[in-house]
């Protein structure tokens, strides 16, 4: 083996040296294309790269040592790491304090801050996990009047993002909700209230088992209807097709979708703080919300951020990039259910009777109006006075939010600033990128796919640390000296627009990508042929082709900008950077203000997707002909 080393090295070595070679044949034969190329990963480098490792040196180096002593406590500080729940812990507590009324609190577990972020994600998977794939089932292989009007619905929870649909459930269900004082209470004596981790784990499971239903529909509906009939052929029962082959060929949708919302609940930033600012004491014992909170404070006290932020970051990361790899791993397995070319068949769909179509429907009007609760909070909320009732409809939480002086206008004309700033840079950017991913061949092109999709596994409290420990000269870790021209607690405009940049790319850049893998690549080859340059090939030419996909990206990057929260309340900590997103968490209970912001967000996010669906309807149309 002694003498098998040298070669081995003396390979590697070799290897190595063509694979340089290579690389600059491909630049000098492409110098456009590779100087896109290493632009790209020149700005994500620093951006994102770099500010990620700040964050894993932190939790595993302080000082040239591991941090052992941080993690120690840790796990022994009862308020992280709690197994046996503190005494004063309840699932249910009956409140008959007020001769009036009897309150029902139902809150949940309270286990610390490690596990009781574990179990929010855990939880939220699992909910969401059983209604997604059951709604799935119903949509895909039950024959149901008005099934398009249903899937329609069942999207509308993705319009709101998760800790705005925490302010329409308080708004409905809270304790002084409209639903206890208005309807509970009168008529029965009591009021039932959903608090900590039991109402976080509703909101989010409300609003993502529609990630589940769309990943689990499409693993259905792409799947080879021959292997059902071969099945039923051979004397299975319709149970059995659905236990043994169904549900087999919808496992890559139910894996990737379970692990999507895993990591989204678990990084989720926004619903815990919504609640916390209510008074939930519980929910702020999540890591994200440790996180804001030690932010804010430590930075106000020492100007130095704790060593402890650092490993609950990486933890966080470590578990999204895991989930990312997962789901694409999955993703690529698809097209296992895809046995024969041309799907030959179609799917036996159940024809059920009237009873059977009483209870489907019941079971859709019980789902949608759970998962409506939170638009129709926020709508009530927005148009009404708060404290009255009965209830007294009025415009004055829209004139505040609209008045640039003394209202919330300022935190629009925020939020309106950045997004459009960073979405332009988008856009600019991901059309460079998707057409080098998807046009070039060229080393390293597997790593560069990678590191421009795998912001969408990033959680935002982690990057906003990273940037703090980057460009605040925080001494936390080895790296945190670094001193750059500008510090993002005072000039948090122009991290936001960055980190902004860096989380929404990978919307556009797909978008662009898939137009690109729609348009046949022999129209470009042809103006070359014709003697045009490669700059106006792309400007004629390709550019023409994949407007729409672009404008349809940039919307999406544009929305999710705008409701973009996590990055956003790590790095602003003054009213004259705060958008609307930060106004919302930082309005303290006033529900008025905060439903009328959300349904604005919603507004803006319906009309979006609204748009962005007929665009991507109108370019199918105009390459298919169908």
């Amino acid at each position: 083996m002694e003498n098998n080393s040298p070669d081995l090295l003396e390979t590697k070595s070799s290897n190595l040296r063509e694979k340089l070679i290579s690389i600059r044949r491909e630049m000098r034969d492409d110098p456009i294309s590779w100087s896109i190329i290493i632009f790209i990963t020149a700005f994500f480098g620093l951006f994102m790269i770099v500010p990620l490792l700040q964050v894993m040196f932190g939790a595993f180096f302080s000082n040239g040592n591991f941090p052992f002593s941080t993690y120690q406590e840790i796990f022994q500080r009862q308020y992280f790491f709690d197994p046996s729940r503190n005494a004063d812990t309840y699932f249910i507590r009956i409140d008959s304090s007020d001769p009036n009324f009897t309150a029902y609190l139902l809150k949940g577990p309270d286990y610390g801050v490690f596990l009781n972020t574990i179990f929010m994600g855990v939880a939220s998977t699992i909910l969401s996990l059983i209604i997604g794939i059951f709604t799935a089932f119903l949509m895909a292989r039950v024959e149901l009047p008005g099934k398009t009007l249903l899937g329609g619905f069942l999207l509308i929870p993705l319009v709101l993002p998760p800790f705005v649909s925490g302010i329409g459930y308080m708004a409905l269900l809270g304790y002084n909700g409209l639903v206890n004082t208005e309807i509970l209470e009168p008529l029965f004596g009591i009021r039932i209230v959903l608090q900590g981790m039991f109402a976080i784990v509703f909101v989010q499971s409300a609003h993502y088992f529609t990630l589940i239903y769309l990943n689990v529909y499409s693993s259905l509906m792409n799947a080879d209807p021959s292997l059902e009939e071969a099945a039923e052929n051979m004397g299975a029962t319709r149970f059995q097709v659905v236990r043994n082959v169904t549900l087999p060929l919808a496992l890559p949708g139910i894996a990737s979708g379970s692990i999507l919302v895993l990591i989204l609940s678990m990084e989720d930033l926004g619903t815990p703080a919504i609640f916390a600012g209510f008074g939930d004491l519980t929910a702020r014992k999540t890591i994200t919300y440790y996180i804001l909170s030690t932010v804010r404070q430590s930075l106000s006290e020492t100007g130095r951020l704790p060593a402890e932020l650092s490993i609950l970051s990486a933890f966080l990361l470590i578990l999204s990039i895991i989930g990312f790899f997962m789901i694409r791993r999955y993703t690529e397995k698809r097209q296992y259910s895809m046995i024969s070319k041309g799907r030959a068949g179609t799917f036996r769909t159940a024809n059920p009777n009237i009873l059977y179509l009483i209870a489907i429907y019941s079971y859709f009007i019980i789902l949608l109006t759970l998962s409506l609760i939170p638009h129709i909070g926020i709508f009530i909320a927005s148009l009404t006075e708060p404290g009255i009732l009965p209830l007294k409809w009025s415009t004055s939480n829209y004139q505040e939010l609209f008045d640039l002086e003394n209202g919330f206008g300022s935190y629009i004309k925020n939020t309106m600033i950045f997004s459009l700033i960073s979405t332009g840079v988008i856009v600019i950017l991901a059309t460079m990128a998707g057409y080098v991913a998807n046009r070039k061949q060229f080393t390293g092109r597997s790593a560069f796919d990678t590191m421009i999709t795998i912001p969408l596994a990033i959680p935002g409290v982690v990057l906003g640390i990273g940037f703090i420990l980057l460009f605040g000269g925080t001494d936390a870790i080895p790296f945190g000296n670094i001193q750059l021209t500008f510090n993002p607690l005072i000039y948090a405009p122009i991290i936001l627009i960055i980190s902004y940049t860096i989380r929404k790319f990978p919307f556009t850049v797909r978008a662009v990508y898939a137009g690109l893998q729609q348009t046949d690549a022999v129209l470009e080859e042809a103006a070359h042929n014709l003697g045009a340059s490669k700059g106006r090939t792309i400007y004629n030419v390709i550019i023409p082709l994949i407007v729409l996909n672009i404008v349809a990206g940039a919307l999406i990057a544009l929305v999710y900008n705008m409701s973009e929260v996590s990055t956003t309340l790590i790095l602003v900590n003054t009213q004259t950077h705060g958008t609307v997103t930060w106004a919302m968490a930082d309005a303290n209970g006033k529900i008025g203000a905060l439903a009328a912001m959300g349904m604005f967000l919603m507004f803006l996010q319906a009309l979006s997707l609204f748009i962005t669906n007929v665009l991507l309807k109108n370019r199918a149309e105009a390459i298919t002909g169908i």
